[in-house]
């Protein structure tokens, strides 16, 4: 544990004595996908942000995922639906009325 917060490396996590918002996220994610302390899968480390940097036209898009895992995670949900899987938080939160698709 670390007095400046929570300890994360690769797919383990390590609580802290001073639990974090992204540390009580982590956790949660570990407990529900993984056994508590390690996930069965190596996360992404790469920055989320829910909009592409606007084009030449002025319109932003929404992203998926990362912009290294955006067309993926879209082409996935287009064939299942638009259905999130099980654990997966909707995105719509983050993206408002009129954005580009």
């Amino acid at each position: 544990p670390l007095k400046s917060g929570d300890m994360y490396g690769g797919a383990h996590y390590i609580a802290s004595a001073d639990m974090t918002d992204q540390g009580r996220a982590i956790l949660e994610a570990a407990r529900k996908f993984g056994d508590g302390k390690t996930l069965p899968y190596p996360p992404c480390k790469k920055y989320y942000n829910p909009y592409s940097e606007v084009n030449a036209d002025g319109l932003k898009t929404r992203l998926y995922a990362c912009r290294l895992h955006h067309e993926q995670r879209k082409k996935r949900l287009k064939k299942e639906g638009g259905r999130w899987r099980k654990g997966e938080k909707p995105l719509d939160f983050f993206w408002t009325d009129g954005d580009n698709e």
